[in-house]
């Protein structure tokens, strides 16, 4: 969000207002002297009194010779250690410098100087921000907005601050009380519209977003409705608003990282990975773009650029659980199984509750050999799973495999989940051609296939389409020239599903879901899911099919689980 701060007023380090004596006099001496850029200047004589000291370093500092202001500050504070403000000119200057740890050092001597200076500790926060510790310039934020409450710049950093880490329900605490008094100021509009946005207070957020649109069109606006839509999970709607956003400004900061979040959505990965890249570029410290980016990278097994990633966002959000667990992924991956079993086992003191963080620690402890303790997690994971009876998230493990009916493929005929699943477990998979999920994960299918089929039959669901024309088209279908109308009925969406078969060369038996959706809806499929229903007509998995979703080792994990008693039973007498 770092554009409201450019755009509604300036916010470089300050000097301290409680100037120094010391300061105060090299400033009267300096009057006069510090028109015109100056030539190099000798090297600063270790003879010379403090005040002759500082007066050269300010001279040097107008000439635009920091380097050199740097070393003559040094000097002066050799001497005269406890001006606060001049220490905190030091930390100016450093950090003008790009050297954020040396001026956060300075910064701190000089808010130990004078703790109640709160333009001092706003500096430290800014500090902090720019190298990336948002946690800790939030923190500081806090403490200058504590000492000077109506200060405006002070309020929205620390908004800023706190809706990058993710605290929406503090930002609008913040935002709110002051909202009526900076009625004109649309970078409060902005942030707090976001925060309700992401917090799915949509109708709040909107008031926000038309208050940003009755300025007229503007990256600002457009980006607002593209998270509206993202908010309300219209991804494609929310990707072709934040295109539009990215037209108007594409350095917009903010921008890019969530058009990547939307191109995720929309199957389309290789884009959403460029946006990322982008983002970065112009802010290293953006935390959903350096984790949605290391997840791109994880599932590449690209584990080196991953890990940098991964430990940049952990500097800005440093309890984020899903960077904690993605990390240990990619020590996992890189072959460090001791390390990610120490990372996992301190993520599980936190969220002793996570079933991802379990499945994990036994995947492995599995591969560590520690098979009891493999057992146990596993076990522990299947306990935690999420059961939902609720059609919004679809049926849960453990859950019973909603029943429906659906058509064969060249026929009029029905056939029930019952009868699919008469002689034992079944994958069902849902899908349709302009899904580039589901195009993706067509390969690995088509590879598990020829092995369990003797034990496990597969079903394509053909449901409706993902990204018809009526629903726009996704980016990567439009990169790749797939265009289908939505179907208009039961014969039209025979020849869609005709089409995937033969483009997908699926081998496995296709069933049409109804015109009105009725198993897409009770396994709220849409636009791509597989599950794997057992004997007993429970869900033993489930997956969506994006390329972060989908792994196909999992789900031949669970067809061997599955197959194994009906492998067994199929065994001749008297031995195997």
């Amino acid at each position: 969000m770092g554009w409201l701060l450019s755009s509604h007023f300036s916010c470089p380090e300050s000097k301290s207002e409680a100037m120094s004596r010391a300061l105060r006099i090299a400033a009267a001496l300096a009057v006069g002297l510090l028109t015109g850029v100056l030539s190099a200047s000798p090297a600063f004589s270790q003879n010379a009194s403090p005040e002759d000291t500082l007066r050269h370093a300010m001279e040097l500092q107008q000439a635009g010779d920091l380097e050199g202001a740097v070393q003559g500050y040094r000097q002066f504070l050799a001497a005269r250690p406890k001006e606060a403000g001049v220490q905190a000119n030091l930390g100016v200057l450093l950090a003008h410098l790009g050297r954020f740890d040396d001026a956060i050092t300075e910064y701190k001597k000089a808010v130990a100087l004078d703790p109640q200076n709160g333009d001092i500790v706003r500096n430290l926060g800014l500090a902090y921000y720019k190298s990336g510790r948002i946690s800790d310039a939030a923190g500081e934020f806090a403490k200058s907005h504590a000492m000077s409450p109506d200060n405006l710049q002070t309020i929205l950093l620390l908004a800023d601050c706190q809706l990058r880490m993710g605290e929406n329900r503090e930002v609008i605490k913040l935002l709110t009380p002051v909202e009526a008094e900076h009625s004109g100021e649309l970078a409060i509009a902005y942030l707090l519209g976001t925060a309700l946005l992401n917090e799915g207070q949509i109708a709040e957020g909107q008031k926000r977003v038309d208050r940003i649109l009755s300025k007229g069109d503007s990256a600002e606006a457009r980006f607002l409705l593209g998270n509206q839509m993202f908010a309300a999970k219209d991804f494609p709607a929310a990707v072709k608003q934040l295109a539009g956003a990215i037209e108007l400004n594409p350095s917009l900061p903010g921008l890019q990282s969530l058009y990547g979040q939307a191109l995720l959505n929309t199957g389309d990965p290789d884009a959403a990975a460029e946006a990322f890249r982008k983002e970065l570029g112009s802010d290293p410290n953006q935390f959903e773009a350096n984790l949605y980016l290391a997840q791109i990278l994880t599932v590449r097994s690209q584990w080196k650029d991953a890990e940098s990633l991964l430990r940049q966002a952990l500097r800005v959000r440093p309890d984020s659980f899903p960077a904690a667990l993605e990390l240990a992924a990619v020590s996992e991956g890189m072959g460090k199984l001791a390390e990610a079993r120490s990372e996992l086992d301190a993520l599980k003191k936190k969220w002793p509750k996570s079933a991802a963080l379990h499945q994990r620690l036994a995947e492995v402890d599995q591969k560590l050999h520690l098979t009891a303790e493999a057992a146990r997690e596993k076990k522990l994971a299947t306990d935690l799973s999420p059961h939902s009876a609720s059609t919004a998230s679809g049926p849960g493990t453990g859950e019973v495999a909603p029943s429906f009916n659906a058509t064969r493929m060249g026929t009029n005929s029905r056939v029930s989940l019952a009868e699919l699943r008469r002689d034992g477990p079944v994958l069902l998979v849902f899908g349709s051609y302009t899904c580039p999920n589901f195009r993706s994960a067509a390969d690995a299918l088509n590879k598990l296939y020829p092995e369990y089929k003797s034990h496990i039959p597969f079903y394509l669901i053909y449901i409706r389409e993902a990204h018809s024309t009526n629903n726009w088209a996704s980016t990567r279908n439009q990169r790749e020239g797939i265009v289908l109308e939505p179907a208009a009925n039961m014969g039209e969406r025979q020849d869609h599903a005709t089409v995937c078969i033969r483009k997908l060369h699926i081998e496995f038996p296709t069933l049409l879901d109804s015109m009105e959706g009725a198993a897409e809806k009770a396994y709220a499929a849409w636009p791509s899911k597989a599950f794997v229903v057992d004997k007993r007509g429970k869900i033993l998995f489930s997956t969506g099919l994006s390329e972060q979703d989908f792994h196909p080792n999992e789900l031949e994990a669970a067809l061997h689980t599955a197959a194994t008693p009906v492998k067994e039973s199929r065994l001749p007498r008297g031995g195997r």
